[in-house]
């Protein structure tokens, strides 16, 4: 008689943070139909390890050291066509979401989220579907009733404050218990999202904008 298992979804993470890694790929491992094939903690290391192994969905963080998910995505889209790419981000705006999706992601989820969104994500991706965070409507609805508003998180926020007071970058980490690398993606993001390039042209935005 023919075999009529079904064969178990491979799934490649892709995140630097190792024990946030070891931690989806128990979740994920925990699960019926879900194999986890590799964990990469580097951009450079996905493209040489899909030429080895068939990949059915990518978990890829957008902040990796070596090269930004948006543009890995870009790389992975068109070579490698059975993958589908399930973005996993603490990234919870718009842009991001919309710009990992133009990238070339099926799906997106954020980091916070629950055990069972993030297996709704992987349902949804890996069954040819694409999926949205529970939250992203939500943020669409605040764009369109205070667009001047909608760029910007609260922690951004929170980020730009202390900037603006003239904290650095360690200090903000310490007050926020964030890394210092967390709060210079945070710096990253906000001069992208608001067009500037320096903190400077941030406090005269900021003023301008009554953020403080």
């Amino acid at each position: 008689m023919p075999d009529l298992k079904t064969a178990a979804t491979r799934l490649l993470i892709v995140d630097d943070h190792r024990l946030f890694a070891e931690g989806i790929r128990f979740l994920i491992e925990s699960a019926a139909g879900y194999e986890v094939v590799g964990m990469l903690h580097s951009g450079q290391d996905v493209i040489p390890f899909l030429e080895q192994h068939p990949v059915d969905v990518m978990l890829l963080d957008i902040d990796l050291p070596d090269l930004s998910g948006f543009d890995l995505a870009k790389s992975i889209y068109h070579p490698y066509p059975n993958t589908r790419i399930l973005a996993v981000s603490m990234l919870n705006d718009t842009q991001s979401i919309n710009r990992m999706m133009d990238a070339g992601a099926a799906g997106y989820c954020i980091k916070s989220a629950g055990r069972e969104e993030l297996f709704a994500a992987i349902g949804a991706v890996s069954s040819g579907n694409h999926y949205w965070p529970s939250t992203y409507f939500d943020l669409v609805k605040k764009e369109q009733i205070d667009p001047k508003h909608f760029r910007l998180t609260n922690r951004e926020l929170e980020i730009i404050r202390l900037i603006t007071d003239g904290v650095n970058t360690r200090n903000i980490a310490s007050a926020l218990f964030l890394s210092t690398r967390t709060v210079e993606t945070h710096r990253k993001n906000i001069y992208r999202k608001l067009g500037i390039h320096t903190n400077v042209e941030l406090t005269l935005y900021a003023r301008k904008m009554r953020f403080i």
